[in-house]
């Protein structure tokens, strides 16, 4: 039976775009892999549209940037560990419609968490137990 999965990455932004957003026909939806580049950034992959010969589209593999440090850090446990990973195109704002700014892509990463609490603990992200809501001793004792 397959393990359920949780949100490890609700949203995080692809960095150096090598593509162009438009043309490659992404899709907010669209099935993406992470894998670990030659520098050892860990990049994000997609199947991308390519024409042959100007005329013929054709769904390619495509290296669409790679993943900030942080969000790096979240998923290098998993990847090093081969954890399945579900990871979705979930924003995109294409050239013509970036308004002079720089075309963006965002993905989410869904996966087991079981490698993810030393990581947060790491970047201070995870503490002792949550505080509780209301101080003991607040006056609201039933009588």
């Amino acid at each position: 039976m397959a393990e359920a999965k949780l949100p490890l990455i609700h949203k995080a932004p692809v960095e150096g775009l090598t593509i162009h957003v438009a043309r490659a026909r992404l899709a907010i939806g669209d099935p993406a892999w992470l894998d670990r580049l030659p520098d050892g950034r860990v990049g994000v992959f997609a199947a991308v549209c390519q024409r042959l010969l100007g005329l013929l589209p054709r769904q390619r593999p495509a290296l669409l940037g790679h993943l900030g440090p942080l969000a790096e850090e979240i998923v290098a446990p998993s990847l090093a560990h081969g954890d399945p990973l579900r990871v979705r195109i979930i924003d995109l704002v294409p050239e013509h419609l970036a308004n002079g700014f720089p075309p963006e892509v965002y993905i989410s990463v869904w996966g087991d968490p079981r490698h993810l609490h030393p990581v947060l603990l790491a970047n201070g992200l995870a503490g002792g137990p949550v505080p509780p809501l209301r101080p003991a001793g607040s006056g609201l004792e039933p009588v």
